[in-house]
């Protein structure tokens, strides 16, 4: 009987197309195994898809096996992919070295095929609890939803990437009407399963793969629509509060309307707005105005989207 393959992606790094080959037969139960023979071409290839986990000769033709990790380890998205360093270099101090800078084992040729398996089991099985535990930490437990350490990181990046490529984002921040009384009238159970209601419709809500959601505390919500103009902010912001009262979830205890309503808050970054050479790009200016706009939609009689302008 075939023995059912190890889902796993593994890059092998080595400039001896015999060691590849070597290396390829050992792990050939793995889902996906790619090869690079250069230190340039496996840094693309992790960029491309990343592995989860890397297997690095300690010296190669155009760069060093540490020169490879050190890149790998300064770039964010491809810096948590454990490397195993492989090398015929029987020295104690090079083993140190590479750990040191971040491997998490070391392997010396020639091959003991059991060992290599061994430990490259382990840490795949190591990697696999450290992804659980990261996904956890910044998952909200009621809704699913990411959390707010989530979306900040992401709406760092997002506005990053609107930065270089000179695009806009917006941001929506949404609040369900009264939700203190409501809690007050129906109790916590009730209250919990409204928010996990007004969540699945923002989820369902945004339509592309880029765009955003998370549960940023108890009753507000947070939309992050890269590439989006206000005008594409603001149409977002109220089909969502739309669809949120369709729900028809009753709150007799609130001045707005008989069933569960929310206000909503959104933001645009522009950036084409002239800002300093290499000044760091930061989140908070686009936070506070689209808390201001929520705040004013609040004022204004709750159950509708305000807009504001952030030039981040």
């Amino acid at each position: 009987m075939k023995k059912s393959a190890v889902e796993a992606s593994l890059l092998l790094v080595d400039d001896d197309p015999s060691i590849i080959q070597v290396l390829s037969r050992i792990l050939s139960d793995y889902t996906t195994v790619r090869f690079a023979t250069s230190g340039s071409d496996a840094l693309r290839l992790a960029k491309e898809a990343l592995p989860d986990l890397i297997l690095l000769d300690a010296q190669l033709g155009d760069m060093s096996g540490l020169e490879v990790c050190e890149a790998l380890k300064a770039d964010l998205s491809i810096a948590d992919v454990p490397v195993i360093f492989v090398s015929s270099h029987q020295e104690a101090e090079l083993e140190v070295a590479v750990l040191q800078m971040g491997a998490v084992d070391f392997i010396r040729k020639p091959f003991n095929a059991s060992q290599v398996t061994a430990r490259v089991n382990t840490q795949l099985k190591l990697k696999r609890l450290s992804d659980d535990l990261r996904k956890l930490s910044r998952v909200d437990g009621l809704t699913g939803l990411p959390n707010s350490r989530a979306w900040e990181d992401t709406l760092t990046r997002e506005l990053l990437r609107a930065s270089e490529s000179n695009q806009a984002v917006s941001l929506v921040m949404l609040d369900v009407d009264c939700f203190k009384s409501f809690e007050n009238l129906y109790g916590r159970k009730a209250a919990d399963a409204c928010l996990a209601a007004v969540a699945e419709v923002v989820r369902r809500g945004v339509r592309r793969p880029g765009d955003f959601v998370a549960r940023l505390d108890n009753d507000r919500f947070a939309v992050i629509l890269p590439d989006t103009p206000p005008e594409g902010g603001f149409h977002v912001a109220n089909r969502l509060l739309g669809e949120i009262e369709a729900l028809n979830i009753s709150h007799q205890g609130s001045p707005v309307s008989r069933h569960v309503t929310c206000s909503a808050g959104v933001a645009s970054f522009d950036a084409a707005v002239p800002r300093e050479p290499d000044a760091a790009v930061d989140h908070e200016p686009l936070h506070r105005a689209a808390g201001s706009a929520l705040a004013q939609a609040k004022q204004a009689g709750r159950a509708q989207a305000c807009l504001m302008s952030a030039t981040g």
